[in-house]
């Protein structure tokens, strides 16, 4: 049972009876871990899992740094730190990266509900959405909760208005139905 899960739960079959040897090790040092009302088949299983993916990360991590180059050989290719690049998704650039169908969607949007959206696909977080929505006047206190609802009834419109392929929904939207 335990070489089986070994060779399940290794990435190359090179490795499993190195993983195997380390899982037998393992066993010994956490024997105090295996509590006898429960079954012992799910705490073999559980710790074979756990030190087989350990083993196979480390070896993983180890074998990547011969995927060391130097930055001076890609240059040209670096981004500029000080200019943002027209690929990244920004506050002010977004329309340029969504569909007419999924910019005249989230158009419908009221602003608050807008910006907090874009703010998140911009990859800001719950807290600098509230405190970029607080300092404008659009949040009264800094409540993330607020946020959260902005964004789940932002993510609610564009559901029920777009296809998952991002097209339009053709129906009639009620203006009141428009968070």
């Amino acid at each position: 049972m335990i070489y089986k899960l070994c060779k399940d739960y290794s990435w190359s079959p090179q490795n499993v009876e190195e993983n195997y040897s380390e899982v037998m090790v393992n066993f010994y040092r956490r024997i105090e871990t295996y509590d006898p009302n429960r079954p012992i088949r799910t705490w073999i299983h559980i710790c074979v899992k756990r030190q087989v993916w350990a083993c196979e990360r480390q070896r993983n991590a180890h074998n990547n740094k011969s995927d060391d180059n130097d930055i001076d050989d890609y240059r040209d290719e670096l981004l500029n730190d000080d200019h943002v690049s027209e690929n990244v998704l920004g506050v002010d650039n977004w329309r340029e990266h969504y569909s007419p169908d999924i910019v005249e969607v989230i158009d419908e949007l009221k602003p608050r509900y807008r910006d907090a959206l874009i703010l998140q696909e911009a990859g800001y977080s719950l807290k600098e959405i509230a405190e970029m929505e607080y300092a404008k006047g659009s949040l009264k206190t800094l409540n993330i909760d607020t946020i959260k609802s902005r964004l789940r009834l932002a993510r609610q419109y564009l559901r029920n208005n777009l296809t998952k392929d991002g097209q339009r929904i053709p129906h009639q939207t009620d203006p009141e139905d428009v968070p």
